[in-house]
């Protein structure tokens, strides 16, 4: 079993590129695509990121009233769903993100590991069923992101530090 720090590393790694996939680092041409070897799971059954995953799921109406009526530094507004697999759930961050009716549509942010019929970039359609977290940013500092922040709690405090310098992020550890 990998230590902890080498977990941290990976979880890490894990959230720079959902990051740099919902569009919250640099230019789109400069967003990495996460490969197998920089993520790191959570399994979901474990306890911070089932929490996590309530949290995002509680707080999901407030979300999407403010997507529909954003203020005026609030941007950025992505969700992430998942959806079951052959090999498990694999999760996808979404932006930008509409309603249409009673259903989502949206872009693919990340490179699908295992859903072949998916690919980055691409559209999809989804229901609120499938969105287990949110994110947006208010005057550059990201709001939400629940899971990310199951994945810091974890972390050594100099990566909590650095993230957070990097992308604004307001945690409450």
């Amino acid at each position: 079993m990998p230590s902890k720090g080498l977990r941290t590393a990976k979880g890490f790694a894990a959230i720079l590129n959902a990051a740099r996939a919902a569009g919250l680092t640099g230019s789109p041409s400069d967003a990495g695509t996460p490969s197998r070897a920089a993520l790191y799971y959570l399994a979901l059954n474990d306890p911070v990121m089932s929490a996590a995953m309530q949290s995002a799921r509680e707080s999901l109406p407030g979300f999407l009233a403010l997507a529909r009526h954003p203020g005026p530094t609030m941007e950025r507004f992505a969700v992430k769903i998942a959806l079951l697999g052959d090999a498990g759930p694999e999760f996808f961050w979404i932006y930008p993100f509409a309603y249409v009716g009673d259903r989502f549509i949206g872009q693919i942010g990340n490179t699908p590991l295992t859903l072949a019929a998916l690919k980055k970039g691409g559209t999809i359609t989804f229901g609120k069923r499938d969105i287990v977290d949110w994110m947006y940013t208010d005057a550059g500092v990201t709001k939400g992101n629940y899971s990310a922040r199951a994945i810091l709690k974890a972390a050594l405090p100099r990566d909590r530090a650095a993230f957070k310098r990097r992308f604004g992020l307001e945690f409450d550890f």
